[in-house]
């Protein structure tokens, strides 16, 4: 212990070692207890370094439960940004023994960081369930508390007598189409014990919750219906949602001929009309021509039905019918109706009739980069073009754009890519002056922590009121600390696209390089794979339970490190890029051995499954060009995915000074 504390003592002159010991664990403990050493004497304010070591520790003493430890390293940090995150951990862990002192002072000192918000909703949870009113009510915000918070916070001020406006905003809670949390009974149970829920007020709820099939709760509402007008209204529309071919039952709504212009009823026509659309549409048809005679529909409630009577008669094999109906709506239906139509006959390889469709579309959305090449591309391959592809001013100008189908028009316009590059510009003294925001400094401890789901929460909260200036500074401070799903996401925010050095970085390119060596993959490919699955946030994980930067789901990587004879102990490795990357890169290899070295193919399967593929390519019988069945893939998410790889892969490539091409001539002529 002597000759630690000496190396210890020696800390002003010793930083080269704290730079080596911070980064690790067992570094960063050892430069803790060397600060804490009874011995040691600070000599002015911690460094920044110090700092880090003893923030870990103090987090090691928050888990064991230390309290003296904990005050005495709080004490001890000083000035450091993440200070307050070790009071919020001590204090959530505790709160419902801490004194309101103590948690008003935390939330009146950090208020502009997240981890108020965070004290907040727990301290509130804390004091509703111990029933301390007066304290809740000093403590509430609306913006960040839950609903059942919400309806605490309205049944105590309707207790005491106040009615406005949390009148009000509790009917609203009450009058969602879906049963609300048990918390909110008291508030509701005295809403009706005054009798505030009248028959309209009971209708919106009760239409909402049928509409959302939540019938158990929709007959508990039936209850509330004191008029004979509401009990039929209502007793008729869950017939009918129920029972579709009941909307052909005219006499149910003729009790209802005083009010035509009523919002209940054409809700409810509506309503069944569309459900009837869906298994016969032809009926469906016959009564909305009746309906729409003497019922003055809304816009929107037309449009709903026009749309899926359209789709019904379609996909029930009417479709003659259903063409003449969309070109005498165009004017009505959703413009993604006319693109769904093009896209079949792109997959019928009618190009006569991809033509006419594309014309039929509204101007804005004819001139999108999509829908231009489409234009051009299947005037080529109908033989109508005026002009070879070399020369086609469509596939020019479309050669311009940074895009997946800029791309593919300088393929067929024989040009390089155009990267469209722009550098977004800021000033070292717009950094500086972010840089000292307290919450930006606190992400950036997040950050060097590792705890990037924290780094997330805290730049989210400190950067949601930005201007789009000060979201490209943002993302400069982010990719210096080499936090690059940060300078992603704060790009996009900012809406400025051009600049790809910040939104496309080389993040992890070692590992990358390595296992494109390994398994023979493009590296611009698989840094393309990884940009688009996670943004480069290596420690994301799916609502499907897909993990990392390749997004992997666990018993596909069990299974790759499996058939590899790599070593790994569980989906917690997924987090790890060298592992990630190392199963990712193998997984994708595989995809494109089962499918001949086909880029599309293998890109398809990572996202949506090789089976799945090999389905899609049964059903097209190998009768589509390379760029109709991507176009036609049944999966607007495959179709999307399989687009921005290819499409990133050759900005990757560009970033390395590769001269590859978006797809081999192999590729391109092969028919899918």
């Amino acid at each position: 212990m002597f000759a630690v504390q000496l190396i210890c003592l020696s800390r002003n002159t010793n930083q080269t070692f704290m730079k080596k010991c911070h980064g690790s664990v067992v570094g960063t403990l050892f430069l803790a207890a060397c600060l804490l050493l009874p011995g040691t004497s600070f000599a002015g304010n911690p460094t920044l370094d110090e700092q880090r070591a003893l923030y870990r520790e103090a987090k090691i003493a928050v888990a064991r439960g230390s309290e003296a430890n904990v005050r005495r390293l709080v004490s001890a940090l000083g000035n450091y940004p993440l200070k307050p995150h070790i009071e919020f951990l001590w204090l959530s862990d505790r709160l419902r023994h801490a004194k309101t002192s103590e948690v008003s002072t935390f939330l009146n000192n950090y208020d502009d960081s997240s981890l108020a918000n965070r004290l907040r909703y727990r301290w509130l949870d804390t004091l509703r369930s111990q029933g301390r009113e007066q304290d809740f009510l000093a403590h509430y915000r609306p913006a960040s508390a839950s609903t059942e918070q919400q309806c605490y916070f309205h049944h105590i001020n309707l207790s005491r007598g106040n009615k406005e406006p949390f009148l009000a905003n509790a009917i609203k809670l009450w009058s969602v189409g879906k049963s609300q949390p048990n918390g909110c009974d008291p508030l509701f149970d005295n809403l009706i014990a005054n009798q505030y829920i009248t028959d309209e007020i009971a209708w919106n709820r009760y239409s909402a919750a049928v509409l959302n099939h939540q019938y158990r709760l929709a007959r508990y509402l039936q209850r509330f219906f004191t008029s004979d007008r509401y009990q039929l209204l209502a007793k008729n529309f869950l017939k009918v949602d129920l029972e579709h071919e009941l909307i052909g039952n005219y006499s149910l709504f003729s009790d209802f001929n005083d009010a035509l212009s009523g919002d209940e009823v054409h809700a409810i026509i509506a309503h069944g009309l569309t459900h009837l659309a869906r298994t016969d549409a032809t009926t469906a048809l016959k009564h909305w021509s009746y309906y729409q005679q003497i019922h003055p529909f809304t816009s929107a409630q037309r449009k709903q039905v026009v749309t899926d009577l359209i789709k019904g008669l379609y996909n029930q094999e009417h479709p003659d019918i259903a063409d003449n109906y969309l070109i005498d709506y165009l004017d009505i239906v959703d413009p993604t109706l006319l693109e769904w139509r093009t896209r079949e006959f792109i997959s019928q390889a009618d190009w006569q009739s991809v033509l006419t469709w594309i014309e039929r579309m509204p101007l804005q959305l004819r001139e999108t980069d999509r829908w231009l090449y489409w234009r051009a591309r299947a005037a080529d391959l109908n033989h109508t073009a005026k002009q070879p592809p070399q020369q086609n001013s469509a596939y020019q100008v479309l050669s311009r754009s940074r895009s997946f189908y800029g791309f593919l028009a300088s393929e067929w316009a024989a040009n390089g890519y155009s990267m469209a590059f722009k550098k977004a510009r800021v000033s070292p003294t717009d950094i500086a002056e972010l840089e000292k925001q307290p919450g930006i400094l606190r992400t950036r401890e997040f950050v060097f922590h590792e705890d990037y789901l924290a780094a997330r929460r805290e730049w989210y909260h400190t950067t949601r009121n930005f201007t789009e200036q000060q979201w490209i500074t943002a993302a400069h401070i982010a990719s210096s600390w080499q936090w690059h799903n940060g300078a992603i996401t704060s790009m996009i925010s900012a809406g400025f696209w051009d600049d790809i050095d910040l939104r496309f970085p080389l993040a992890f390119k070692e590992a990358f390089y390595s296992h494109a060596d390994k398994t023979g993959v493009p590296v611009h490919l698989l840094f393309a794979v990884a940009r688009q699955e996670s943004a480069l946030a290596q420690d994301v994980q799916s609502r499907a339970g897909a993990k990392g930067l390749m997004q992997l789901m666990p018993a596909t990587a069990r299974e790759t490190a499996r058939k590899h004879g790599i070593s790994y102990r569980g989906s917690h490795q997924l987090f790890e890029p060298e592992i990630n990357i190392t199963l990712g890169s193998r997984y994708y290899r595989e995809m494109l051995q089962r499918f001949d070295n086909n880029r599309i193919l293998a890109t398809a399967a990572y996202n949506a499954g090789p089976h799945r593929v090999s389905s899609w390519l049964k059903k097209s019988q190998g009768s589509l060009p390379f760029d109709a069945w991507i176009e036609t893939i049944p999966f607007l998410e495959t179709r999307n995915y399989v687009q921005n790889v290819l499409a990133f892969s050759m900005i990757y490539a560009y970033h390395l000074e590769s001269e590859a091409r978006i797809l081999s001539e192999k590729e391109k002529q092969h028919r899918l």
